[in-house]
């Protein structure tokens, strides 16, 4: 059973309540709220619904602490006659109320709810009536990183022709031929006749051989090293120019009142 919300009996929460949104009406819970400057100050969290006329009456607003420079989390109510749909962008713009307005609406906790809280909100939009505002931009440099291919080293072989020398020992044989008298007397059986013996003479002969071997290797690696540039930039301001046309104007720079000169 539904808890009615205090001060209203007859409202009750959405997501409390037995109730689905109308087919063909959008279901704004979880949209982003936004104020006239497009800044994002929280989502819709709950929808208030008058079961009686089946309308919806008020939107849950969780302002968004950290875009609003809260403390704290806040609640608060937003009449859905104050707000205006983006059914595209799935937004809730309110139009007619500024930061300072909103943050000076009271806190919703999800019970209390006073009947008097339409009145509330309509003063807090009439405190902004005759206030007027323009806003002041400037371009802001954002430097970004990204990887570019600088140079390369290439790393290649050739070959080359190198003349080497170097000193072998050889042997070979040498021949001596001797001659020797023979003094036999009485020898007999000689034979005279051609003769002729063959003598072989050997020597070394150096043999060249060649084959690859590895002497060195070439080891490439890569480091990130950091250097400092300085980028420059040319950035656009806008800058407020203030010009009276009365001698009873006052005027705040920076939070310090001056008078017109």
């Amino acid at each position: 059973m539904a808890n009615p919300t205090a001060g209203h009996p007859s409202l009750l929460r959405l997501s409390d309540a037995d109730y689905e949104v109308a087919p063909g009406e959008p279901d704004v819970r979880g949209w982003d709220v936004c104020l006239a400057n497009d800044q994002k100050i929280g989502d819709v969290d709950d929808l208030i619904i008058d079961p009686t006329e089946g309308k919806v009456r008020y939107l849950d607003v969780d302002l968004d602490s950290s875009a609003l420079q809260l403390e704290r989390n806040r609640h608060v109510l937003v009449p859905i006659a104050g707000a205006q749909l983006d059914t595209e962008e799935e937004e809730v713009l309110l139009a007619g109320m500024s930061r300072e307005a909103l943050l000076r609406l009271p806190d919703y906790d999800g019970k209390a709810f006073d009947t008097t809280y339409d009145d509330t909100f309509r003063s807090q939009q009439s405190a902004d009536v005759g206030t007027k505002r323009i806003t002041r931009s400037a371009e802001e440099l954002r430097i970004g990183k990204r990887m570019a291919q600088e140079g390369e080293v290439r790393v290649s072989k050739h070959v080359e022709t190198e003349h080497v020398s170097q000193n072998v020992p050889l042997q070979s044989e040498e021949v001596r031929v001797e001659r020797r008298r023979v003094d036999r007397a009485g020898t007999s059986g000689a034979d005279i006749r051609d003769d002729e013996i063959r003598v072989p003479v050997m020597q070394e002969e150096a043999v060249v051989e060649k084959r690859p071997v590895v002497k060195e290797e070439i080891v490439i690696t890569k480091q990130p090293k950091t250097v400092e540039r300085t980028v420059e930039a040319d950035v656009r301001r806008e800058e407020v120019d203030v010009t009276p046309s009365s001698a009873n104007i006052l005027f705040k720079d920076d939070g310090k009142e001056r008078g017109s000169e």
